[in-house]
């Protein structure tokens, strides 16, 4: 195996998704005596958390020089593949291919998501810039179908990496009430303006309105009591207070870190969602999955995990999560099926013992 790789991942920011997936790829290098230095938007915080070699995503001349360095380039993993969030994200993500082209850096993607790719000026991207890889793992059908029917080579359908995160089933909670988790988010920044330049979009008084009336619904029909988990504690918990302000029930909000992140989950029954990783991690800790209308990749977990998920609208929620918390039965079957596929996006990192 190779000895050093330079992480090219969305790493450092406050999306505990992105860190979920990061803490697992690093684990998975780890094991394999892999050291990895990793471009972040928070080199401290990355450094400290991770006890890795960080320095800034923006310090373009570092990164050269940490690939002249190193043994390869993982790209990877998560949503990379996507410009629902703006049309200059795609360009950044990418360059770091070409870096590594120009420095004939081998390089693999590694469980990616390509569900969020919107534009043909978006996929003619992706399909400029995936060459010379060794292999590329993807998390999706849809994602695997995106990137072949760019005549992209060697890709393989595997899984989320956080479909392989160790779940810690001796984490005992506080309560022993039964949950409905509530992951909600305001909507996409408006995609002609960078994300960290262009203004925060906020979701509208009607919508808040709306979504309060179905989650007070849920809670009348079920019983549940109401936990709403911010997978983006800067950008979902202020959403997450206006929406708790609205509710006729009471109800609590949790705003955790990546250490406290799983915890959330416990005695939660179902989850209802704009987040994709709070849908997987509530599966992982047997709740039922209610995918409410944000993004393509969000409508990838539906099929995959069978009768316990379902797609909704606030104004139908009541009966869709009534509907998947009694489909729970092949639940266990279906999480054991992803953690298999998720495995085989080590065949891909695996790939990189033939060129050491």
């Amino acid at each position: 195996m190779i000895d050093r790789a330079v992480i090219g991942a969305w790493v450092g920011s406050s999306n505990l998704g992105d860190e979920l997936i990061f803490s697992i790829l690093l684990r998975l290098l780890e094991e394999r005596g892999v050291e990895a230095i990793v471009p972040s938007v928070d080199p401290s915080k990355t450094k400290a958390n991770f006890d890795v070699n960080s320095f800034s995503h923006l310090n373009f001349p570092k990164l050269k020089n940490q690939m002249t360095n190193s043994d390869a380039l993982i790209f990877g993993g998560g949503g990379l593949l996507q410009d629902e969030t703006g049309m200059w994200n795609l360009p950044f993500h990418l360059s770091r291919i070409s870096a590594a082209r120009k420095q004939n850096l081998p390089w693999i993607g590694v469980a990616l998501g390509a569900s969020g790719l919107t534009s043909k000026r978006a996929l003619k991207q992706v399909s400029s810039k995936f060459k010379d890889h060794l292999g590329v793992s993807v998390r999706d059908e849809n994602s695997a179908q995106i990137l072949e029917s760019l005549d992209i080579p060697n890709v393989v359908r595997a899984a989320d990496l956080g479909w392989l995160w160790d779940v810690n089933e001796n984490i005992r909670s506080a309560s022993s009430s039964s949950f409905l988790g509530v992951s909600l988010r305001n909507p996409q920044t408006a995609r002609f303006l960078p994300a960290a330049v262009g203004p925060k979009a906020s979701s509208s008084e009607e919508t808040m309105d709306a979504l309060a009336a179905s989650i007070d619904a849920v809670a009348i029909s079920t019983g549940l009591k109401i936990r709403f988990i911010s997978l983006n504690t800067d950008e979902d918990a202020l959403l997450h207070h206006r929406v708790a302000d609205r509710l006729k029930v009471n109800s609590e909000i949790l705003n955790p870190d990546l250490n406290t992140f799983e915890q959330c989950f416990h005695n939660v029954e179902a989850v209802v969602t704009m987040r994709y990783h709070s849908g997987l991690m509530g599966a992982l800790k047997g709740a039922a999955v209610v995918c409410l209308p944000f993004s393509r990749k969000l409508d990838s977990l539906v099929p995959v995990l069978g009768s316990a998920a379902s797609k909704s609208t606030p104004h139908d929620l009541a009966s869709v999560v009534e509907k998947v918390l009694a489909g729970r039965s092949e639940l266990t079957e279906r999480v054991e099926e992803l953690r298999t596929h998720s495995y085989k996006n080590i065949q891909v990192i695996e790939l990189l013992d033939g060129i050491k």
